[in-house]
């Protein structure tokens, strides 16, 4: 019976609980789908469809749960609608699991230990949904989606034991499985490539910093909005390109400045360009077979920054 499915209060991780972003779901015949069901969002409010482009259409968990556990407006599960404003990332991973049993396919089980986040069996019961923190370079489909907005995602609850009870920051290890599947068509195959490739190569950035500077990214902001260009880094971080030529050039400014404060510390740049109000979707984006925009621009950054912040010295 789907209704089975509605996830228990406190299956479900509490980073995900506290959003305004639940909706419910109902399943309804489509003959031409593998399972011969579809399932359709509805608003927990209204019981009309929801969408992904109204958020009026949306409710918090704690009143999609009364509604889907009421069963008042007929439906069948609950649903979580990530958003480009969230850090969350739904990877689903099809047909890959017994139902009866729980054995997993091996392909499937390199995926799991690899993005080691939050991990649940689908409705189905024969697919998996893993939940990471972290934005993947594109969507992609087949074996393996990756879908981070636009997409609902039916929410169970039936966590596999063997992962963790939250959602983590998976932000290079979803690179890594982009680059194993994508063109892939055999999921054995891409998992391989997988298990044998370093994740860390695709999308890595210098983790040593050029200098010993250890400031936090709070430290790092304070001291670069009240610094000799405070004011450029003020724009920069508010996402103005103004007074540059192009938007690209724009950012390489702000990383640059970034590099400064960070004693060039790639991966601390990328954190700090997350956080500030020139992220945006061309960050994740690729630039070349296996290089981001982000990595190219905080690459370009570093390669012209020579000169570093030096805490000893009075600002």
């Amino acid at each position: 019976m789907l209704s089975e499915r509605i996830p228990g209060w406190e299956t479900v991780p509490e980073a995900l609980r506290k959003r305004e972003q639940w909706v419910c779901w109902r399943a309804v015949d489509a003959g031409d789908s593998a399972d011969g069901i579809s399932l359709t969002p509805i608003d927990p409010a209204t019981g009309e469809r929801a969408t992904f482009d109204d958020e009026d259409t949306w409710s918090g968990f704690e009143d999609a749960y009364a509604t889907a556990t009421a069963s008042e407006l007929d439906v069948d599960g609950l649903a979580f609608y990530p958003t480009h404003d969230d850090p969350f990332t739904a990877v689903e991973l099809s047909t890959c699991r017994d139902p009866e049993t729980g054995d997993l396919d091996d392909w499937a089980r390199t995926v799991i230990e690899t993005l080691d986040s939050y991990t649940e069996a689908a409705y189905d019961g024969q697919s998996i949904r893993i939940i990471v923190a972290g934005q993947p370079p594109s969507w992609t489909s087949g074996p393996i989606d990756i879908c981070d907005a636009e997409f609902y995602v039916p929410i169970t609850g039936d966590r596999l034991s063997s992962t963790p009870a939250t959602v983590t920051e998976r932000t290079t290890e979803l690179r890594g499985v982009y680059k194993a599947w994508k063109g892939a068509t055999n999921p054995t195959e891409a998992a391989a490539t997988l298990s044998v490739v370093d994740v860390q190569e695709f999308g890595e950035l210098p983790s040593e910093p050029g200098v010993d500077v250890d400031l936090s990214d709070t430290a790092v902001i304070e001291q670069a909005q009240y610094g000799p260009a405070g004011s450029v880094f003020r724009r920069l971080w508010s996402g103005s390109s103004a007074g540059y030529a192009s938007q690209t050039e724009a950012d390489v400014a702000f990383c640059s400045q970034l590099a400064y404060w960070t004693g060039g510390d790639g991966e601390q740049i990328e954190r700090l360009v997350r956080q500030s109000d020139r992220n945006r979707a061309e960050w994740v984006s690729l630039v070349s077979e296996d290089t981001l925009y982000d990595e190219r621009t905080i690459e370009r950054a570093l390669e012209l920054t020579d000169n570093y912040y030096d805490p000893r010295d009075t600002v």
